[in-house]
Formats: structure tokens, sequence, C-alpha cells
């Protein structure tokens, strides 16, 4: 099993109370690792896998931002009160073009509170490309990344700043590099971030 090295993972449960129940929101498709793994904490895992949604696959450019939104929203089909803790993006942004990003967090941001944190693989700048993977949790050190099966679907790679300004209230608060022309990415909640250009990595 293949196995990726984080340097960001850690800081996410340090910031968690693991005595109490936490909300985990996995973005991809279920991996046997990553439930593995949360079956040692008191924990609600959710998986959605939006990567395979029919909106997402086959984008409609005749659907209005309300319509994404209400599409994202049944997607990831969470109870009113839910407040996530971890919100497992992946290298899902990727996969999404800007409306369907502004979609996605406008569809989460009922659930996120000031504890909240975001996981997020990226490409290192515009330029790369993207490996094909779907990743797990082995540890709060490291993640599993297998070969996806399919076709990849279109990239839409973006710099750093690019993103951070795409994501409303979540703000990049840390960045590692990973291999293949990836980089690894912290979120968390800030409303107040003004988004200026920080270079992170």
């Amino acid at each position: 099993m293949p196995v990726l090295q984080s340097n960001l993972l850690p800081t996410v449960f340090k910031r968690l109370d693991l005595e109490t129940r936490i909300v985990v929101l996995d973005m991809g498709p279920a991996a046997s690792s990553t439930v593995s793994f949360f079956n040692h904490f008191k924990c609600r895992l959710s998986f959605v896998d939006i990567y395979s949604e029919q909106f997402i696959t086959c984008p409609d450019s005749d659907l209005s931002q309300d319509e994404l939104v209400a599409q994202m929203t049944k997607s990831l089909s969470l109870d009113v009160n839910v407040k996530i803790d971890i919100c497992l993006f992946w290298d899902l942004f990727n996969y999404l073009n800007d409306a369907m990003i502004k979609a996605l967090i406008e569809a989460l941001e009922p659930h996120i509170n000031h504890s909240t944190s975001g996981y997020v693989i990226g490409t290192r700048d515009s330029r790369n490309q993207l490996p094909f993977c779907r990743y797990g949790i082995v540890d709060k050190n490291n993640l599993t990344e297998n070969n996806a099966s399919g076709t990849q679907g279109t990239i839409y790679p973006r710099s750093q700043r690019d993103l951070n300004r795409l994501i409303d209230y979540f703000e990049i608060d840390s960045g590692r590099l990973l291999s293949e022309g990836r980089a690894e990415y912290l979120l968390f909640e800030n409303r107040d971030s003004d988004k200026s250009d920080k270079s992170i990595i």
C-alpha cells in the first residue's frame, strides 16, 4: 500500500479534544484505512464522494450559482445542526471550477465554526499536473495514495493565492510541498481574513 507522509495532518489533531466526539467529513470515496484510523476515536465519519457526482463529472454551464449550491447541499446531505471538526477535501478543489468551489464553500458554511479544520492536496502552482489518486489516512502522519480507477476529470490547477481567494471564510494557514508537483494545505476558519497574498510555500 503506497504511503505518503504528511507534515500538516498532525496539526489538525492537535487542535481537537479527542476525548469528545468529533465529526469528520471525507469528500472522497470510502477508504478502509480511514475507517480503521477513525475507529480509534469517538467519531462520526461521513463519506460523500463528490468527485463522482454527475454535476461534477458532466458540468452544466446553464446552472445558476444558486442551483449549484443546492446540488452541493444535496450531495453533502448533512443534518442541519451538524458542525464539522475535520473536513478532508483531499484534491477535490483541483477538479472543480471556480463556481463549483464557491458553491461548495457556501453549502458547507452552516456546518463550519471556529474549530473546523480543512485538509487539502493541491498543485504547487498552476503549471503542475496532478497524479490521479484517491487518498486515505493511515495514522496522524501518513496517508494512503492509491491509483484511481476510471478516467481522470478535467483539472483546474491553481496557485495557492488563487485558491485562497475562492474559499471565503476559510484561509490557508499552512502549506508544505509533497511529491509529484503537489502541495498540502491546512485550512482554518477565519472570517476576518483580508486574503492578503501571503507566501506560505
